[in-house]
């Protein structure tokens, strides 16, 4: 029997959004079918302002009529205009090409305040809060601020320390005098039944909402940063339920956050002033009157009990001062100075959250009262610690990413020389029996905790560690039959999803910024998780970063933190996210938002660099050499087999390849396309005449020949040459192993695959020597390092972060060339698919399925002695090449003999391959039982 229904509905990809900010919102629905080749044929649109309107047939804000079209993703409103706080109710029916139709059941979307004039509350703060003088907090501040010691290090750490010593005086004073943590709060009565209650909430710094004494959602570090001279983000509460006839106290505990931070990585560059809250709590009651209550001067405030709470350094927190010990005084406003948002923001992206629960797995006493906990793994996040002492006694945890071979913190990976401070919350106990300290305004990264103060051993069961991050919900799913990859791949996402607190950061201790190199991950976050709403933030805080900058970005967005010069290819992500988030998205209006500033960039680039050859670059950042005592001779990530100037020319190459697209996409002109192309083709030309060895054909390594592969930038008629003396370098060159960095490394693999030397590619990941990922765990890895060049195997130690994502940016070839499925380069949004599996016969399975925007694509095979099976799934709307493995032979589809034809995919020509529309397929057929072929030859002797 026959399905045909609707489901997942969303409005701008979110499902039941509340604070939509545009009103030509985009709808979008997913077809369920258990037939073949099912198209949609036509839909139509209808909303309401009320779920009854829609059952009864009136469409009061929109009915679309019928549409024929295939369309079923971010199909523009078009209804009645719409304003603030409006609810609107929607629901779609499809017709198919089978001539079945569905209609969806209802969702909703809900308007955000879309007017400064919508906002009728005030800017708050503590009126007078001194910074603590408590000698136990006064006692914090000195341990927390980073003491230089003897330890040798080398000549970059060496100037490090003398930096250090000369700024521990004033880093000291400067953690002093951080102010507490403050209460505001706010009482009120509910004396009449209530229908709606929505409160908007904004702050520059951390909060968390507080009603009756009850936190009101689960949402942690809130809201996420932004260029607070540009914009903040507000949240929406829905209070109908909690809200109810009586007495009520509202609460706002405000913590400095981003907005008062004056401690750590580049400080005190990124200190903008004093938190301050925002609030509006919007009552609508049965009889049709409306109530509003807002942040003003009839609030009172206290301090809290956190009296430091710092991003960077950790908390004071004094478990002693008990609700009833607040004082409570007056508020004011923001000061004179204080720089304020132009705009405020509905936080669309999800809230960052205590996601993942994470056990103690060992506890050790180091030496008497100090106890090593292992917490198995290394995360982002905090800790939560059940405990009794008595009162007043001060609890130290402090925190690393790996130990001493004397089971010591090792503080430099977490960059204690770059902050100038140790990861180190103290609590001050109640002394009223069994107490439970969890941080609430900072966050750490790693996977020991030293904690000193405990008059007795803690159990395991005492400690519970949270990775806390942004709630972006995980959509593909990977295996396959070797069981190291499959470790490795959720070794990638734990890593990633550490490292997105409201923006993709680089690591979760040492710098938490988010570089603009977050444009090498680009592609791979796509199989993956559901992200395009957070991405979406993080474009958006590059533009407005560029434009405090005077229009063109610096190397991290956003804050005060520019990082050092800027890069031109950390500046290129202007392009290439958006690029990347309309190529997998289809989301064509993030690209037309940020057009100008994308042009402003080029144009930019266009008259410093007439040659198309740009200057100023960090290049292929933390690549590996060949040796690790190589790596020592430099003090930085700077790059040992590229040139930066050649990467960043092939970048900027493919970002002006990528702006013709979106032009004739955007139908800017044919004039303006084919300007963007010819610019392309000049970069194309000089990048080839500068560097590319007609007779070795190569341009030197391995990140660039990758790069040069996949954009384009080789010669066609040269492709395969230079694919094949790429996959020589690896095999005779460099013994077998990558040696690519940021750039690299994204790219390596696929521009092997896709030209014969799938082989190659699925070598490295057999290496157990340096550098492969296999050594990288044989060193007790748990996360993805920034740079294992750097690690040394006898101390057991590094000085760079060891958990940063960018090294993963090869993760989508694990779908694609082991899993089978890709999206097609043709066409944005997986609207067309590529299942091409490239290992089989190199081991013996793999699955891989992703969550397009309609449907589940999954490709799954397995050989088993001779005979291979593969199950694909193409969604609904869609349509798919597939490609046969040629060591397949008599192949048949659902049981039935098919005519496989021979076509060119990817750049490379295939001799079984098939074209298929939407449905369930199993392909069987038999294994040649060949040995994998080699597609590097011997050299000659060997």
């Amino acid at each position: 029997m026959s399905t045909f229904s609707l489901y997942d509905l969303r409005c701008e990809s979110i499902q039941q959004p509340i604070g939509i900010q545009t009103t030509t919102p985009r709808l979008s629905w997913k077809i369920r079918s258990n037939r073949k080749s099912v198209f949609q044929a036509a839909y139509q649109i209808r909303v309401a302002s009320a779920p009854e309107k829609l059952a009864e047939g009136q469409a009061d804000l929109w009915d679309s009529g019928r549409v024929e079209s295939d369309q079923s993703h971010l199909v523009s409103y078009a209804g009645t205009l719409l304003a603030s706080r409006i609810i609107a109710y929607w629901q779609v029916r499809v017709w198919d090409n089978k001539g079945a139709e569905a209609t969806s059941e209802i969702a909703f979307w809900e308007m955000g305040l879309l007017k400064a004039s919508d906002w009728s509350a005030n800017w708050i703060n503590a009126a007078a809060r001194a910074p603590s003088q408590d000698p136990l907090v006064l006692e914090w501040c000195e341990k927390v601020v980073y003491q230089p010691i003897a330890d040798g290090g080398y000549e970059r750490e060496r100037k490090l320390d003398e930096v250090a010593v000369a700024k521990r005086p004033e880093r000291i004073q400067i953690v002093k005098s951080a102010e507490p943590a403050c209460w505001l709060r706010r009482s009120f009565a509910i004396k009449k039944a209530i229908t709606r209650a929505r409160l908007y909430s904004s702050c520059l710094g951390y909060s968390e909402l507080y009603l009756d004494g009850k936190k009101i959602s689960d949402r942690v570090l809130s809201p996420s940063q932004t260029d607070y001279e540009v914009r903040a983000l507000y949240t929406i509460d829905a209070l109908d339920e909690q809200l109810s006839r009586g007495e009520h106290e509202l609460r706002i505990h405000l913590a400095e956050g981003w907005y008062g931070q004056s401690m750590g990585f580049f400080d005190p560059l990124f200190r903008y002033g004093k938190p301050i809250a925002l609030a509006q709590l919007e009552i609508e009651y049965a009889d049709g009157t409306r109530e509003t209550i807002v942040t003003d001067s009839h609030w009172q405030a206290a301090t809290s009990q956190l009296l430091k709470a710092n991003l960077y350094t950790g908390e004071v927190c004094d478990g002693r001062i008990g609700d009833d010990d607040l004082t409570w005084g007056s508020v004011s406003g923001p000061e004179e100075d204080q720089p304020l948002p132009q705009r405020l923001e509905a936080q669309l992206l999800p809230p960052t959250r205590k996601v993942d629960r994470v056990e103690a797995v060992s506890i050790i006493e180091q030496e008497p009262g100090a106890y090593i906990v292992d917490m198995g793994i290394n995360f982002a996040g905090w800790i939560s610690l059940s405990l009794e002492a008595p009162r007043g006694t001060a609890i130290d945890l402090r925190y690393t990413e790996i130990l001493t071979p004397e089971n010591q913190l090792d503080w430099d990976t977490i960059g204690r020389r770059a902050v100038g401070a140790y990861q180190h919350d103290r609590y001050i106990t109640s002394g009223q029996g069994r107490e439970t300290y969890e941080p609430r305004f900072t966050y750490h990264g790693f996977q020991y905790i030293e904690i000193r103060g405990l008059p007795q051993k803690p159990q395991l069961d005492d400690i519970v560690g949270y990775q806390v991050r942004t709630d972006f919900k995980r959509t593909g799913a990977f295996s396959c039959s070797d069981a190291f990859l499959n470790k490795l791949h959720e070794c990638i996402l734990w890593t990633y999803e550490a490292n997105f607190v409201g923006l993709p950061a680089d690591c979760p201790h040492r710098e938490k910024c988010g570089w603009l190199d977050a444009y090498n991950t680009g592609e791979m976050v796509y199989y993956n998780w559901d992200i395009g709403s957070s991405l979406g933030k993080y474009i958006e805080d590059i533009r407005s970063s560029s434009d405090l900058l005077g229009g063109l970005p610096g190397n991290i967005a956003p804050g005060r933190r520019n990082g050092m010069f800027e890069a031109f290819d950390w500046g290129i992500c202007t392009i290439l996210l958006p690029w990347y988030k309309y190529h997998y998205t289809g989301d064509l209006r993030i690209v037309e938002h940020h057009w100008q500033h994308m042009l402003n960039y080029l144009e930019f680039a266009h008259e410093k660099y007439p040659s198309g050859i740009p200057t100023g670059s960090l290049g292929d950042w933390c690549d590996q050499p060949a040796t690790l005592e190589l790596s020592f001779t430099r003090v930085d990530g700077s790059p040992f087999n590229s040139h930066p100037a050649t990467t960043a020319a092939m970048h900027y190459f493919f970002a002006v390849k990528a702006m013709a697209a979106l032009a004739k996409a955007l139908e800017k002109g044919d004039e303006l396309v084919k300007t963007f192309a010819e610019r392309a083709e000049s970069i194309r030309q000089a990048i080839n005449s500068t560097y590319f060895h007609q007779r070795a054909m190569t341009f030197n390594s391995q990140t660039e020949n990758a790069l040069a592969l996949i954009y384009g930038v080789v010669d066609a008629n040269n492709r395969q040459a230079v694919a094949d003396r790429l996959a020589e370098e690896v095999v005779h060159g460099n013994g077998g192993h990558f040696n690519v960095g940021a750039h690299g490394a994204g790219f390596l693999y696929h521009a092997l695959s896709n030209y014969g030397h799938a082989d190659v590619a699925w070598e490295m990941f057999q290496k157990e020597t340096y550098p492969s990922y296999r050594y990288m765990f044989s060193q007790g890895a748990t996360s993805i390092w920034e740079n294992m060049s750097r690690w040394d195997p006898i101390k057991k130690t590094t000085s760079k972060s060891l958990s940063h994502p960018f090294q993963s940016s090869f993760h989508h070839w694990f779908y694609n060339a082991i899993g089978g499925v890709q999206a097609a380069p043709s066409t944005p949004g997986f609207k067309k698919l590529i299942f091409m599996p490239q290992t089989v016969g190199l081991h013996i399975g793999a699955s891989a399925s992703i969550e397009t925007p309609y449907g589940t694509a999954s490709s799954s095979w397995k050989l088993e002695e001779s005979d291979f099976s593969w199950s694909i799934e193409i969604p609904p709307n869609t349509s798919a090449t597939i490609v046969l493995p040629n060591r397949i032979q008599a192949a048949t589809i659902d049981g039935e003999t098919t005519a496989w034809t021979e076509n060119s995919v990817l750049g490379t020509r295939y001799p079984k391959t098939l074209k298929l529309s939407s449905g369930s397929y199993r392909i069987a057929g038999k294994d040649d039982e060949s040995p994998p072929a080699k597609s590097v030859p011997k050299r000659l002797g060997e």
